[in-house]
């Protein structure tokens, strides 16, 4: 843990949220209700072999409409994403799920993966970050690559870094500070409110920062008695609520998962 996050205590309201919560129930069942129309019709138009699916209300797979999809549903091997590569698929179904989250940050947004700076007529154009996507299935980590950015993170077009992160979580990463977590705009400015001397902005999250906050979040998990993931959920929460006091009053209802 980084020297200025020593004595950052979790908030008494984070404790409380969290020991009412349990991971397969508010973390695994936590789901969305998803365009399948718009994401595969997007998915089609780039030229990519892949289709998301979901489940309707009794549980069935669907092809098309407004679906659901869970967060136990991101992972390897998920038959909610159908295609040639497995890695790439569930990039996508990880980006339709964040996207399509209500009391997330991340709007509704197509990533571009196709490379932009290709060097031969013949070449793959989502080359650069397939590879990325499978070594860090393979390797269960950030993998560390000749082409990688200024800030750590390898060059993946199109993707950012929050959902970076949600697919290192969808595949069992894990970075220096523990096992990777999602990493959402309203969780990181509830951090800054609390007193976390970091940079405000995900986008300009550097590997380094975001290994501290792992670390944060995992220290934290350590000392309440919980899982990492309930704590990004109350982060993101507590945000929710507070923009909930600033409109309506003190007595707001918080927007619980």
């Amino acid at each position: 843990m980084s020297r200025f996050d020593e004595g950052f205590a979790p908030p008494s309201a984070c404790v409380q949220w969290c020991q009412l919560r349990t991971y397969d129930l508010h973390v695994l069942d936590d789901g969305v209700e998803i365009d399948l129309d718009w994401w595969n019709n997007h998915l089609d138009r780039a030229g990519h072999d892949i289709r998301l699916r979901g489940r309707d209300l009794d549980g069935h797979l669907v092809s098309d409409g407004v679906a659901t999809v869970q967060r136990n549903d991101l992972h390897i091997g998920t038959d909610l994403a159908d295609g040639d590569h497995d890695s790439l698929g569930l990039l996508f179904l990880c980006a339709a799920w964040q996207g399509s989250h209500k009391n997330r940050k991340a709007i509704r947004r197509f990533p571009d993966v196709h490379n932009p700076h290709l060097t031969r007529p013949d070449e793959n154009p989502v080359a650069k970050t397939l590879t990325v996507l499978q070594r860090c299935i393979r390797d269960r980590a950030v993998p560390e690559l000749p082409n990688g950015s200024w800030s750590g993170w390898p060059d993946t077009p199109g993707v950012g870094t929050s959902l970076m992160a949600t697919f290192l979580w969808a595949a069992k990463a894990s970075v220096d500070g523990g096992r990777a977590q999602l990493i959402d705009q309203y969780g990181v400015s509830t951090l800054i409110h609390e007193g976390w001397l970091e940079d405000p902005a995900v986008t300009g999250f550097t590997r380094r920062r975001y290994d501290r906050y792992v670390q944060l979040l995992s220290n934290w998990a350590i000392d309440i008695g919980t899982s990492p993931e309930l704590i990004e959920m109350w982060l993101v929460q507590r945000w929710s609520a507070r923009k909930s006091e600033a409109r309506f009053g003190s007595n707001a209802q918080p927007t619980l998962f």
